[in-house]
């Protein structure tokens, strides 16, 4: 149903975090609009994410095909393809679905596919960055999870995230980032296992490859 369509917005939500919103690197102009209308609070480019998405599948053989012919055959995007986390699996309310849906038409408006009056744009909270350059922060054992970050919050490399009280011992382990940027997600879980990601941090530099969003 989305193989002719010039604009594709998959819909989604994390499991707690705020918008943000994932599209292919050639597509960081386009998506400046929808990023600002909807509030995002991380961009995250990519050419290949790994894990074959939605958006991808509408977008990405436009430039695979431009890196195909090269430039004596010049194939600008031609579908603007993006996924957009709508924050966290309960944020459920009418204002912010009203919200959502408004910046969702405004948008489209904003592109000239529905014939609604066209409000400025506001400033964007943040410029694109790589999704190669988003830490997960892990957990390197069993317990119980106590944020000392929201989503949303910006953070410098070392600080911290979250304690992991082992519940046997009680002892603490301070769980801390990598990389400066934004804290946009975390989990839901309050009782984690060794292993699981608890939160992701979206920095400027890519340090990342392979299956990007399986990690």
């Amino acid at each position: 149903m989305a193989i002719d369509a010039d604009i594709v917005l998959d819909l989604h939500c994390d499991t707690e975090s705020v918008v943000h919103i994932y599209t292919g690197t050639p597509l960081a102009d386009a998506v400046r609009p929808l990023a600002a209308l909807m509030g995002a609070h991380a961009v995250l480019l990519a050419l290949q994410a790994g894990g074959e998405p939605f958006d991808e599948a509408c977008s990405r053989l436009w430039w695979d095909l431009a890196a195909h012919f090269g430039p004596a055959f010049p194939l600008p995007p031609s579908c603007v393809a993006t996924t957009v986390e709508l924050r966290g699996e309960a944020d459920v309310s009418y204002a912010l679905a009203e919200q959502d849906a408004r910046a969702l038409l405004q948008y489209l408006a904003h592109e000239g596919v529905i014939d609604n009056p066209v409000d400025p744009l506001p400033q964007p909270l943040c410029a694109p960055t790589p999704l190669e350059g988003v830490e997960p922060v892990d957990a390197p054992h069993a317990g119980v999870l106590v944020f000392l970050k929201t989503p949303g919050d910006r953070v410098e490399a070392g600080e911290a995230i979250a304690d992991l009280v082992a519940p046997v011992s009680g002892a603490t382990t301070t769980l801390r980032c990598k990389v400066a940027g934004v804290f946009f997600a975390r989990s839901v879980h309050r009782h984690v296992l060794r292993g699981m990601t608890i939160g992701k941090v979206a920095g400027p530099v890519a340090f990342r490859s392979g299956s990007l969003l399986s990690q």
